[in-house]
This record gives structure tokens, sequence and C-alpha cells, in this order.
């Protein structure tokens, strides 16, 4: 076998389904109590050398056939976070382990990962996390494997496993992929292996660590040969390192960057050239966001597939998300900054009614415009960067009041971003979890559409329908008081009422029910209501159906607004007395 450079791993899931944890067993890493709502919100890249390999693989894979030089492991936020880079055909992971909760199965974020993995054709494992959570599980002996761990917990819980298994099977198959327990696996260019997994125990790790290595050295060896090209990664992220000052956290997953390469970089403001001042590695095992620089390590070159921070003239202008490759002559430069210009577009299509979004990285920015296209909110503005005063002041202008709101992913907001005159108009929703972000403003948005259907049921008269009760008149003029019985619609006083012929009929002055005054009536409510310009016996018989008087402005504004069927109901029959005698009533 020839040399090999190390796989890049990516960890892909459904939210809160063990993937920090397992990343955490498999690196020694503590780092999943430390991410807000113990989600990972950021893509963390983790180097996992060879003797860890052989470590967590001891009894497993002997040594000597071992050839990969370890795994760069990368734990995404969420299924779409590499979308960017994927469409720039740089596909970034070379294999993946699709992480499933034992209990939850497969989930929607589950089957977009699957979707992804099946159209860039990458290798992947199942990691069948939390399996202590099975009822039936014992405490495993020191470094037990899967195998013994198995037989310790006897027949009844594999037999409860299985069950749970055999289900995320039947889900991936519907996906189109075959799949069974790793170790009934016969051929795995056929079957995906899965193999159940305590991160919390560390039982099903090992397995799961050679399945990936051995998935890795038999499937990708063409792809994993190191070869002389012409380096090219991916930007992370930007920070400050002190002593160094700007720095681009960047993975390498082709070929080698050299101090002194020059480099074109996709930046905030359009692609740029720069070049390469330093490269600093961190430690093996830890995050890329390493806090102080004296515990990295300085470079001439890194190969693919790496991790490493690369200190550059502006390269603070850096986009987080996007590409950085070696040039090697004028002509070169200038194609490469050609082809990013053309290449740059929105992460999300901007509606002309939407939401605003704001992410700290353009991989934040694409995940939360994923999610906000699967929960069909639209988007009107994308930036990455703080909340600032320009996009408030675009979001008060937006037609729809629900989508005058900022959805601002792990950004600060500036402290004169929102005036105090637009602070009850445009709502700031703050946070570090994607789905707690849409929650609060799913919550807000039926919140405000409530308060503006009372409002609009206040400007805009409703249909609505009633019957004059027989034996119920109370008075018979000036005003009239009579019982009713409301047909259909909600039913308030102020508005006029009319005939089934179209006549006019009066006001409804007051509504009352036990000699108290109510503001509005539901469909079926009985009660009494004071008619100002109506006459029983004359204008008004008892047992007549009456229709609240629709003005032909408000016949228009309803064309476009939700109703309930009875009102809907109304309405058309409102239309059809309407044009009976004015045949373009209405429209």
């Amino acid at each position: 076998m020839t040399d090999l450079r190390q796989p890049i791993v990516s960890l892909l899931g459904h939210v809160d389904h063990g993937k920090t944890t397992l990343l955490d067993r498999i690196t020694g890493a503590t780092r999943a109590a430390h991410e807000a709502g113990g989600i990972t919100q950021h893509i963390g890249a983790f180097e996992v050398p060879r003797q860890t390999l052989l470590r967590l693989s001891h009894g497993l894979l002997p040594p000597e056939q071992v050839a990969i030089p370890g795994f760069l492991m990368i734990d995404t936020p969420g299924h779409r976070s590499f979308e960017l880079m994927r469409r720039r055909g740089g596909a970034l992971a070379d294999l993946a382990v699709l992480v499933v909760d034992v209990n939850e199965g497969v989930m929607p974020q589950t089957r977009e990962s699957v979707q992804i993995l099946r159209r860039e054709k990458t290798p992947f494992a199942v990691a069948l996390t939390k399996m202590d959570l099975v009822p039936g599980w014992r405490e495993p002996a020191a470094h037990a494997s899967l195998k013994t761990q198995l037989q310790r917990c006897g027949a009844e819980y594999e037999t409860a496993l299985d069950t749970h298994l055999y289900s995320v099977v039947e889900e991936l198959l519907r996906l189109d992929f075959s799949s069974e327990r790793y170790d009934r696996v016969s051929d795995f260019t056929h079957n995906v292996g899965i193999v159940p997994v305590s991160a919390k125990s560390g039982v099903g790790v090992a397995e799961l660590v050679a399945l990936v290595v051995g998935l890795s050295q038999r499937f990708l060896e063409k792809e994993l040969a190191l070869v002389d090209a012409v380096g090219e990664g991916t930007v992370l992220e930007r920070s400050e390192q002190r002593g160094l000052g700007p720095v681009a956290s960047v993975i390498v997953y082709r070929g080698r960057l050299h101090v002194g390469d020059e480099i074109v970089i996709t930046g905030t403001s359009g692609p740029f050239s720069s070049r390469i001042r330093g490269l600093y590695r961190p430690p093996p095992t830890a995050t890329r966001r390493v806090a102080a620089s004296k515990r990295l390590q300085s470079a001439t070159e890194v190969s693919a597939a790496a991790g490493v921070f690369v200190v550059a003239p502006e390269v603070d202008k850096a986009l987080p998300g996007g590409l950085i490759k070696v040039v090697r002559s004028p002509e070169e430069r200038a194609a490469v900054l050609s082809e990013l210009a053309r290449e740059a577009q929105p992460v999300a299509e901007l509606a002309e009614s939407g939401v605003a979004l704001a992410a700290d990285t353009l991989g934040g920015l694409e995940a939360l415009a994923f999610e906000c296209r699967a929960a069909t909110i639209p988007v009107h503005v994308a930036e990455i960067g703080p909340v600032n005063r320009p996009m408030v002041l675009r979001m008060a202008d937006v037609q729809d009041a629900t989508h005058r709101a900022v959805l601002a992913f792990n950004v600060p907001v500036l402290p004169d971003a929102v005036p105090e005159s637009l602070r009850d108009q445009v709502r700031v929703f703050s946070g570090e979890v994607i789905y707690q972000l849409l929650e609060a403003y799913g919550k807000w948005r039926e919140e405000r559409q409530r308060v503006l259907d009372v409002e609009l049921r206040q400007e805009i008269v409703h249909p609505a329908k009633l019957k004059i009760l027989p034996g119920f008149v109370f008075r018979r003029s000036k005003p009239a008081v009579v019982g009713i019985r409301v047909l259909s619609g909600q039913l308030r006083p102020g508005v006029r009422l009319m005939s089934i012929r179209g006549e006019e009929v009066g006001l409804l002055r007051s509504l009352q029910r036990e000699n108290e005054s109510v503001k509005e009536a539901e469909e079926g409510a009985e009660l009494a209501a004071s008619i100002e310009g109506a006459t029983v016996g004359r204008t008004l018989l008892e047992g007549d159906v009456l229709y609240v008087t629709i003005p032909e402005s408000s016949a228009r504004a309803l064309r476009d607004r939700p109703l309930s069927d009875t009102e809907r109901a109304v309405l058309d029959e409102v239309l059809k007395i309407r044009r009976a005698t004015q045949p373009f009533w209405g429209q």
C-alpha cells in the first residue's frame, strides 16, 4: 500500500444524538459540556494520530494493518454546514460516521445527512449511540469489547437492542441504503455497517474506529495517496492569536501549504490574494480553537489532511467557510480570482418579505438558512457579522409584520442596532443554538399573528351570519332588542346588518348575555342584540336571517386574508347577494 494521508472523517446526524460526546470519547477531549445547549454549533476539527487509533482499536487491528497516519475528524453543527464547499467540488469529508440515537432512530436531519452522503458518494458507517439506555444494560468491565458486553447483558438485552437496530435498518432501506450490524456484514461494498456504541462507557468505540480505519484503507487508497498537488483548503474561522495577530483556521484537504506561498482567499467583500507568512499547528487531538499561541507549533509546510492556523496579510478579511488556494503564477492568480468572483452567491434565496439572518461564519449562516427553508421561513437578509442598525432599519420596512425579526446566531447585537422608536416593530432573537432560535421566533410569530388578526378584525369588517329567534322580542324599536343565534363567523357590535335581499336593517349597537355586555359572539352563541334603526314587524321579522353588511373595500381586502371555512362561505353568500344587482362588486 502506498503512503497515505490521514482521511477526513465527518460526524453527521440529528441534533443531540451524541456526536460531540462520541468525539470526546475518541479524542479524549471534554467538549460536550462546554457547547451551548449540549449541541455543537460550530465546525470543529480534531486530529487523532495513529497511536491513538492503535490504542483505541487494540485487540481488533494489528499495528501492521493500520497504514493511515491517523484521522482528521470534523464535528459539524448540522448536516448542511459544508454545503458551500461541496458545491465547489471539494467534498470535504473522505468518509463519514452517521450518528443515530438508539431510541430516537432516524430523524429529519439524519435523512438529510444520508441524502448528502449519497449525493457526494461518501462512504459511511453508522454509530448507533446511547446503547446504555436500552433496558437490560449492565455496567461493563474495564475495556470491555462490544461482543463481551453483549454477552454480559444477556440475550434479552441483545434482542431489545436488535429491535432498535433493525428499525434503523428499515429507515435506511427507505433511503436506498442496505445496512446491517457491522459483525453481520459480509460485503461492505453493498452494506453499511452499524456499530452499537455507548460513548459514556466506551463500549463499541474500538469497533467503530476499527471499522472506519478498514473502510478508509480499503476503499479510499487512491483518494488518500500523498501527491504533490496545489495546496487547497477551507477557512473555518478567523480569530486573533496572542503574539500572532489575525489568523485563519484552515482545513487543508488537498496538497500542501508552504510558508511563502501566494494564496487566493474567499473574502467577505470578494476574493483577494495574499502570501503565507506563517503556519502554526495545535498539538495532536486538540481542537483548532486553541486560545493560547504558546501551545501552537510553528511549521514551514503542512500537508493534507490537516488543520492549521494561517498567518497572512489581510487574512482577517477571509470569509469563514470560504476557499484558500495556492497559486503559482500571475495567470493562475487571475484565473482563480475570476472563478471565485463568478462563484459568489447568496447562501439563501432572498424573498421580498422575510426574516433577517446574522451568523458568525458562512457555515453557520448556511445551516441557519437551511433550517429556515425547512421550516418554511422566508429570508430577506442574510449576513455574516453582528446585528447592526442598517439591518434593523431594513427589517422595519418589511411588509409582513410577522417577518420583522432578526435571528442572530452566535453574533452580538451592537448597542445602537435597534433604535428606541423601532423596539416594538423589529424583534431580535439572539442565541447559540439554532433550533432554539427558530423555536423562539416561531412562538413570537404566532403571538404576533394573533395580535394582528385581532387588530385586523377591528379595522376590516368580517363576515358573520345570524338569525332572529322567534318568541324573543324584548323591544320592537328605538332600538329593537331581540334574541339572536350566531349562525356563522364572529359577531361584533358596531357593524351594520342587512337582509338576505341586501336591504339595510340597522346598526348592531350592542350584545348582551345575562345582562352583561359582550364584545364578541362566536358561532352557535345565543344572546340579546340591540339593533338601532330596526323595527320588528316592519323592517325585521322573527325568524329572519341577517348578514353583517360588508363594505366593498373590506370584501376586497378579505380575498387574500385567512378566514375560517364558515366565514368564507358567508362571504361568498354576501358576494352573491351584492352581485345580483352589481355584477363586478368586490372585484
